[in-house]
């Protein structure tokens, strides 16, 4: 199932950058505290490391939960140009994709209207 382009994305999970720029993700291997204890135990990483392509790390790094991915494909036409083809589709299967992984969460621009107005 796609999302639509007019769906705010809000990211779920720690992240990083790296020393070129490019973002990485931080999945927590397991949230058992018996599992996290043991991975503790034999000296092993907490986080699986997934890392995204600079395409990817720049649609993630907008994604703070204020821009729609319209909005998000549109800066990204705009920064990148012809390099990244067919720029909707990628931006939306991109969220898709993450959405369907647990890593964002989709609000719909109706509930941020209800929001500001209650802030």
């Amino acid at each position: 199932m796609g999302v639509s382009p007019e769906w705010i994305p809000g990211r779920t999970l720690d992240w990083q950058e790296d020393e070129d720029g490019k973002v990485f993700l931080l999945k927590e291997k397991s949230r058992n505290r018996i599992m996290k204890w043991l991975i503790d135990k034999a000296g092993k990483n907490q986080y699986f490391r997934i890392h995204l392509d600079r395409f990817g790390s720049q649609a993630w790094r907008m994604a703070d939960g204020n821009l729609t991915i319209s909005q998000i494909t549109l800066a990204m036409e705009a920064e990148f140009g012809d390099e990244l083809n067919d720029a909707p589709d990628r931006v939306t299967r991109f969220f898709t994709l993450l959405g369907s992984s647990g890593f964002v969460v989709f609000k719909h621009p109706e509930e941020s209207e209800h929001e500001d107005r209650r802030n």
